[in-house]
């Protein structure tokens, strides 16, 4: 834990860090192995859904009326209460929000969880991971620290920081801090590669299992999807460039599963530009790794035939963001933006896609991004009724497109993020010579590349170039984007480590 994270407060689990994609079992072995914690009786842990109820009840009743007001005494009373029965048994009431979770102290509240969501969410966003009402805490000390908890993120900031936020007001009996998400070498593979790739094949993971319940009718698990988003979005925070990286993975047994996965990175990645905020990412990323999930009920005779569809068939096609919609609003717990998602990816910016809404009204700027991300990767795939368009080309469609089926807003900060030629693209150089990019640069026709042949096409041993730089690439450019299995190229041979 770094000194700034010990400065905001004492943690409900001191000394621990987290890693980006730490996996719900990891974090209770940490827990387990650093704190002598106490073990809640289940009369104790039954508690729990009225003390969160309370809690949840004074800080609203804080943000919206003044010190002093009834309303404010009666629900700081109510929790007050309910903290007291905790007291009465001699223990402190650790609360840890993590994760999209409530814990109290290590144990978790699974129901609670579902049910608190929102609490869960506010929490998580103004920091105040961890909460403690310790043994000797008195209703006005409680009620000064509902000052510091009713805040948001941008009300801390403003405040100095949590660490002056809480000292403000003189609460010692109410500790407030926060869980630290910091990589810990010990506990994950140092190597960048082995963390995204986890976060990818996890995702994947969870893709299957959840396509699979769709597909014979069973409920989907909601924290499994959650945690694979938010994974992927902790990774791309981490290193943006190294995931979209990933996102050209591709397997044509295995399409859609790939290609939810490698949307979700892009969107996730785009987003990133647009805000920081988690809880939109974390919707975002939920959103684009279900919004096929509706092609999980239509016929594989269908999603797989090589000709063109029949009416019929296309209608049906055309039916899944409805019925993936439907299974999404099944799911408790999800947010509903993430569900929108699902429902408008094909609507397009112009709102001449499918399905049709009366009245006319915007695509939502998720959906936007989800419908830009899923057209890319589309593009960039082999199907079973088409091959796979070379990355450049793609981008090219991409910008013809823009202000009819996609945002050019998008469009254009996509293009940004991507380069001309984006990363994993096999690309031949004005020199003759064959490179792979690997990422692009300012100047998006003028990526770095990884060169693996000469002039005359016989392979070398690699070296990297930046095209931007005139002084080593001299006048050689990017050409045209080639087809990699045409050339019998496995990229990956040349990007991992």
């Amino acid at each position: 834990m770094t000194d700034d994270q010990n400065a905001s407060g004492a943690s409900a689990i001191p000394g621990i860090t987290l890693g980006p994609s730490v996996s719900r079992a990891k974090f209770e072995r940490a827990v387990a192995e650093e704190v002598t914690a106490t073990v809640f009786s289940v009369r104790q842990t039954g508690r729990t859904r009225e003390l969160l109820a309370r809690f949840s009840g004074a800080r609203r009743s804080v943000t919206f009326y003044p010190r002093g007001h009834v309303v404010v005494k009666d629900n700081v009373t109510a929790l007050m209460s309910a903290i007291e029965q905790y007291h009465q048994d001699g223990v402190d009431v650790p609360l840890v929000f993590f994760d999209n979770e409530v814990l109290l102290g290590e144990q978790l509240l699974a129901q609670e969880s579902v049910i608190f969501d929102q609490l869960i969410r506010d929490m998580t966003e103004s920091g105040m991971t961890s909460v403690t009402f310790l043994q000797g805490l008195d209703i006005d000390e409680l009620e000064r620290s509902l000052q510091v908890l009713s805040l948001d993120g941008n009300a801390i900031e403003q405040m100095g920081g949590l660490e002056d936020a809480v000292a403000s007001m003189s609460v010692p009996h109410v500790q407030i801090g926060t869980v630290a998400f910091a990589r810990d070498a010990g506990d994950f593979d140092s190597r960048e590669d082995s963390n995204n790739r986890h976060a990818y094949m996890h995702a994947i993971d969870a893709v299957r299992e959840f396509g699979s319940r769709a597909a014979a009718d069973k409920p989907v698990s909601v924290y499994q999807v959650r945690d694979a988003a938010r994974s992927i979005v902790d990774n791309v925070l981490g290193n943006k460039t190294a995931m979209i990286e990933l996102s050209g993975l591709k397997s044509h047994d295995e399409y859609t599963f790939f290609h939810s996965v490698n949307v979700t990175i892009l969107s996730v990645a785009l987003g990133s530009l647009i805000s920081s905020n988690r809880r939109f990412l974390n919707s975002l990323g939920v959103g684009a790794l279900m919004h096929d999930i509706g092609k999980m009920t239509v016929d594989l005779d269908i999603i797989n035939k090589q000709g063109p569809l029949s009416a019929a068939e296309w209608d049906r096609m055309r039916l899944h963001p409805v019925h993936g919609a439907e299974t999404a609003a099944m799911m408790r717990g999800l947010d509903r933006s993430s569900i929108v998602v699902i429902l408008e990816h094909h609507m397009r910016y112009d709102l001449d896609g499918y399905p049709e809404r009366t009245p006319r009204r915007p695509q939502h700027l998720t959906s936007r991004i989800v419908a830009l991300c899923d057209a890319y990767d589309a593009m960039t795939s082999r199907r079973s009724y088409a091959e796979a368009r070379p990355q450049d080309e793609a981008m090219e469609i991409l910008a013809k497109n823009a202000g009819t089926a996609f945002d050019p807003v998008l469009v254009r900060m996509f293009t940004q993020m991507m380069g001309i030629y984006p990363p994993r693209s096999v690309v031949r150089l004005s020199s003759g010579e064959v490179a792979i990019v690997i990422k692009p640069n300012t100047d998006i026709v003028a990526p770095i590349v990884r060169v693996i042949t000469d002039g005359d096409g016989a392979f070398i041993d690699p070296y990297d170039l930046d095209l931007s730089d005139e002084g080593k690439s001299g006048d050689r450019h990017v050409e045209q984007c080639l087809d990699a299995a045409a050339l019998n190229i496995e990229v990956d041979d040349y990007l991992l480590p």
